[in-house]
């Protein structure tokens, strides 16, 4: 009678169980847990826990009575709406539905959408799933939080993806939609650049900016459209005057106090010359033929957007991480061991940063308010500077 070791017992069961978790459905399913659970904690922790949700719920009533949509209202919500009129037309499935219920369906469609959205990239099963579980808990992160970020993120794939299948149309389409949810999700269009039929994304891109900017219009006719996107713009200029969130500005007000706020915003400006630094040098170089380096320009986009956005916070850094993964398939095997070290670097610092992993002590007296979370993203963002300014057509 032959006898199994333990040792292959226990190989047996592994492998078992990483098979199970490896099914779509079971990732899937993993994913509207995530949702439905969150929304659970987020019910009964009370209307400050779901407060992001309310803010873009009521949106849409401010808009219908024709107030001044990013007003305090202390009454329904703190905070302000710091989003494009566009978007209360857009999220008006959700304020529509009974509270509980838009909350549910809104947390849904986040995570719905960023996991389509990876499904939809053309890599291999493998790293799908890669991808769909390093980025599981940042997306946790951010819906929790009731935030759009997850949506951006998911945009900024398809966007990717549509334009390796050559679908200009909806390609323009969406880095259009983000935008009109928050300003800096236009960033994914910027890809564009590096596919064939540019004259025709660029005119389906205007198509769609001025039929998504008119949406607000049938609903509250023309002198108070006018008025909509003057509060907007208003709005957007005292943003900026906040802070500098988890961004590179953010560390270097930080480890720099010295540095006057002008002199941090100066930072933000030469972020916007390296990025345009990095796209002129691809075109001239011609160094984006391969689908490989296509993803790298990718990575730096999903990257860049949040290492030099002022506003940025944990939640928005879904889309960060998502960069990091895109970066992490595209550089591995270039780099070898240093891929891998620096992406366990971002999972352990940036991805865990926020979460209970770390004692509370930690995560308020030194995780947070020393930027923790930004510094491994900056560290990938800074290596992928290099490489895409050295790369060499294949």
């Amino acid at each position: 009678m032959s006898v199994t070791s333990p040792t292959l017992t226990i190989n047996f069961l592994m492998k078992r169980i990483a098979d199970f978790f490896s099914r779509e459905n079971v990732i899937l399913f993993v994913y509207i847990l995530v949702s439905i659970i969150v929304g659970i904690q987020n019910y009964v922790g009370g209307p400050l826990k779901y407060n992001n949700y309310i803010i873009f719920r009521q949106s849409l009533f401010h808009l219908l009575g024709k107030t001044n949509l990013h007003l305090e209202y202390p009454k329904e919500y703190f905070d302000l709406f710091l989003y494009h009129p566009s978007f209360c037309i857009m999220f008006a499935p959700f304020s529509l539905m009974p509270v509980v219920a838009g909350m549910f369906f809104w947390l849904l469609f986040c995570s719905l959408a960023l996991f389509y959205a990876i499904r939809s990239l053309p890599l291999s099963y493998k790293n799908k799933i890669f991808f769909w579980w390093f980025i599981l808990l940042e997306l946790n992160t951010s819906i929790h939080n009731e935030q759009t970020n997850p949506v951006i993120a998911a945009l900024g794939l398809l966007t990717f993806s549509l334009l390796e299948k050559g679908r200009v149309k909806w390609a323009a389409l969406l880095p259009v939609i983000a935008f009109c949810i928050k300003g800096y999700g236009l960033i994914f269009a910027a890809l564009f650049l590096f596919y064939p039929k540019r004259g025709e994304y660029i005119l389906y891109s205007v198509f769609w900016l001025v039929v998504m900017s008119l949406l607000p219009l049938p609903f509250v006719g023309t002198d108070y459209f006018l008025q909509i996107y003057r509060d907007w713009y208003t709005c957007m200029v005292d943003d900026h005057k906040v802070n500098f969130g988890l961004s590179v500005m953010g560390l270097i007000k930080l480890w720099f106090p010295a540095f006057t706020d002008k002199g941090v915003i100066r930072v933000q400006y030469l972020g916007v010359a390296l990025f345009a630094v990095t796209w002129i040098w691809t075109l001239v170089k011609h160094n984006f033929t391969t689908q490989q380096n296509r993803f790298l320009l990718l990575a730096y986009a999903s990257l860049w957007v949040i290492m030099f956005n002022h506003a940025a916070e944990s939640p928005t850094y879904v889309i960060a991480i998502q960069g990091v993964v895109v970066w992490y398939f595209a550089s591995r095997e270039t780099l070898g061991q240093w891929a891998e070290i620096l992406v366990i670097g971002v999972f352990l610092f940036s991805v865990l940063a926020p979460t209970d992993v770390y004692p509370a002590s930690w995560r308020h007296e030194f995780l947070g308010p020393n930027l923790i979370k930004v510094i491994p993203c900056f560290i990938v963002w800074f290596v992928l500077q290099f490489q895409l300014l050295s790369l060499e057509k294949k």
